[in-house]
């Protein structure tokens, strides 16, 4: 069966990359691809329900500092069904931009430049798509609300794989409507709930801007070509 959103028990968060057209004509698939908030309130059913969906591979973007200040180490997932990769993606840069904007006004404050900042960590960003590269079924990768360091991940997934300008936008700010009723996200500032379509389109006229595409960043992180078109394949018909 297929979702947009999963219907999880203790994710309200999770979605599939499934059902995007293509600039080349092609439409993503489902099961390749779960973007998601934390996984701490994961049931048992819930991990039954990923294993049977298809996913063999989870990986968790948070950091023990200022960006994941409540980090959790013992989410609720079932290490026997999951191959568990922990890499952290932050930069000093990011944190530092969060601090310095998390209480100025609303209107003048603009995400999508701090989540150019998580571009020059290339180093995860290369272990992360290598890992979603080579794994044998499904890869679930989240942070904890599913908006930030999942919404950099998932815009470079989707735009390596010539997803429109703006599903990749939507894809990014439907985050704000699923996890509003979380009571967790009362501990951050507006500022650091909102996922407004402006601050995925500044992060993308960047890319554009600086690397001229989505492949060519992400070939300037050293991941292989052939790499790039495993994932290309796998997610795209």
């Amino acid at each position: 069966m297929e979702y947009v959103r999963l219907p999880l028990e203790g994710g309200a968060n999770a979605r599939d990359f499934g059902g995007y057209p293509t600039e080349d004509n092609k439409v993503t698939k489902f099961h390749v691809f779960v973007r998601s908030s934390r996984l701490t309130d994961l049931t048992d059913k819930d991990n039954e329900f990923l294993k049977e969906y298809g996913i063999t591979d989870i990986i968790d973007l948070r950091g023990k500092s200022l960006i994941q200040s409540n980090f959790v180490s013992d989410d609720n997932i079932n290490r026997k069904y999951f191959n568990f990769h922990y890499i952290p993606l932050s930069t000093n840069k990011i944190e530092n931009y969060i601090k310095e904007n998390e209480y100025v006004d609303e209107e003048e404050f603009n995400f999508g430049i701090g989540y150019t900042y998580l571009l020059d960590n290339k180093v995860k960003i290369k272990e992360i798509f290598d890992v979603i590269a080579n794994a044998n079924g499904g890869v679930l990768f989240h942070c904890t609300a599913g908006k930030d360091r999942t919404g950099v991940i998932s815009a470079l997934i989707l735009g390596l794989c010539n997803v429109e300008r703006k599903d990749i936008i939507a894809n990014y700010e439907v985050t704000h409507t699923y996890m509003s009723d979380s009571e967790f996200m009362n501990e951050y500032t507006l500022n650091m709930q909102i996922s407004k379509p402006q601050f995925m389109d500044t992060f993308i006229q960047y890319i554009l801007d600086i690397y001229g595409s989505f492949e060519n960043y992400l070939l300037s992180c050293n991941i292989s070509k052939d790499n790039l078109e495993k994932i290309k394949n796998k997610l795209c018909d």
